[in-house]
């Protein structure tokens, strides 16, 4: 059968590539495959593989090991380096673990050891391509995120140019250009919104109540509601989870401060630094035992600090994916219990001080 040869006219959910050397078993994988409408072509070597993939984009290649000539290893690299919309699942007569590994390693979807019966097959081609389409949607968002914020940091300059038309900061976070970036953190979750406002409004609160001066509070207000905007690239299923994240999970997580971090920083205006170190420094503990750096005390800034109270006491009385909303009193209990550990002794008291405020603002504000 030729390398080529492939039914353009019929409907298909993916297009395959079968490259394997032995013709009986090409011919049983495409049987098995085009039963269930996947459009597939059929290489006998790497030679044929190649000019396939330059003819036409596949959603999944289904590669032996052992090939004439050139190994399917090396195809696999070839694949994953000049076609990442592409995935790689090894079917081959290796049962060798360390291959295995390799393989994985060096970007392949599985590893099938022949004989593979139909239903494995179906179900492994069926696991690639749906964490292929789970890969590539991520990578879409990061995108677009990384589109925003280059949009935002130009008109960011535009704004602050010395041409006699550049507004303060506090007006140009007001904007609608810069304001998008603070609403990426709310399209992933629907509780995320009140939370926002919430949060930043207790910060200008506390900062008040520490006698912080009033454009300070302003920004405080105003760059806290970017705290979390690092939480658009942490995947559904870590973010929107109801049960108790793994370790693993919980190490993804915490990438959202730095991540934060990266999209804010580098701004000449005053809010999107202090945006951009409240995103770091939120989950910092006074005692040093927080992240994502370990800092302690006075090596937090006091955005950090005011923002970790604020924070902490909005995300114990809310409800949560994973959890409902604990009592306000309880929730108090619990934050004085961490009082110069978690956090420093007079943002917490300034807490306290202002607290007939805060309450207004989470009873105006709930979710």
């Amino acid at each position: 059968m030729d390398a080529m040869d492939c039914d353009r006219e019929r409907p298909a959910m993916s297009s395959l590539l079968l490259v394997d050397d032995e013709d009986a078993l090409r011919r049983w994988e495409r049987r098995v495959l085009e039963a269930q409408q996947y459009a597939c072509v059929e290489a006998a070597d790497v030679p044929q593989a190649r000019a396939a993939l330059v003819q036409r984009r596949f959603d999944l290649v289904l590669l032996d090991v052992n090939l004439p000539g050139e190994s399917g290893m090396q195809l696999l690299v070839e694949v994953r380096a000049e076609h990442p919309g592409t995935a790689v699942l090894m079917v081959t007569g290796e049962d060798d673990l360390a291959l295995a590994a390799r393989a994985i390693e060096l970007g392949a979807y599985g590893y099938l050891v022949k004989p593979v019966r139909a239903g494995e097959l179906l179900i492994n081609v069926t696991n690639a391509l749906h964490r292929l389409r789970r890969e590539t949607e991520l990578l879409r968002r990061l995108d677009d995120l990384q589109s925003s914020r280059q949009q935002a940091e130009q008109e960011l300059r535009r704004a602050l140019a010395p041409n006699g038309h550049g507004a303060d900061p506090i007006a140009l976070l007001e904007s609608e250009s810069v304001n998008r970036l603070v609403r990426l953190a709310e399209f992933r979750d629907s509780q995320t919104g009140q939370h926002l406002v919430r949060m930043s409004r207790y910060c200008e609160l506390i900062g008040r109540s520490l006698g912080l001066d009033d454009d300070y509070c302003r920004q405080l207000r105003l760059a806290s509601e970017l705290h979390d905007v690092g939480k658009v690239a942490i995947p559904d299923r870590i973010l929107l989870k109801p049960g108790t994240l793994t370790s693993a999970e919980r190490r993804v997580m915490e990438t959202h401060t730095e991540i934060g971090h990266s999209i804010l920083s580098d701004s000449g205006s005053e809010v999107m630094r202090m945006a951009a170190s409240i995103a770091l420094t939120h989950h910092e503990r006074w005692d040093g035992g927080g992240y994502p750096r370990g800092l302690a005390r006075a090596e937090i800034p006091q955005e950090g600090r005011i923002a970790a109270v604020a924070d902490v006491f909005d995300a114990l009385t809310s409800d949560r994916v994973y959890r409902p909303a604990f009592p306000v009193g309880m929730a108090i209990d619990m934050m004085e219990a961490e009082r110069g550990r978690h956090f420093e002794e007079r943002v917490l008291q300034a807490l306290h001080d202002v607290f007939d405020e805060v309450e207004r603002v989470r009873m105006q504000f709930g979710d």
